[in-house]
């Protein structure tokens, strides 16, 4: 009989050894990936607001016609 307890013993031992740790899931750990800033295409050119803007001011300026070529007088 204390044979039986030695062997019954020992197959607790190697078995609570063998199932230990193995309710937790494994660690894997992954290689971190950065993600490139991509830039944005712009829907204008660079020099369409530029142009606008100087076709406004020649606007204005022609449109105002403050000449003093003229006598009121």
């Amino acid at each position: 009989m204390k044979k039986f307890w030695v062997i019954l013993g020992a197959l607790v031992v190697a078995g609570v050894s063998a199932y230990a740790g193995g309710l937790a899931d494994a660690i894997t750990e992954t290689v971190p990936v950065i993600a490139e800033p991509v830039e944005a295409d712009s829907s204008v050119p660079g020099w369409v607001i530029p142009a606008a803007i100087i076709a406004v001011l020649i606007g204005v300026a022609v449109l105002a016609d403050d000449d003093d070529d003229e006598d009121d007088s």
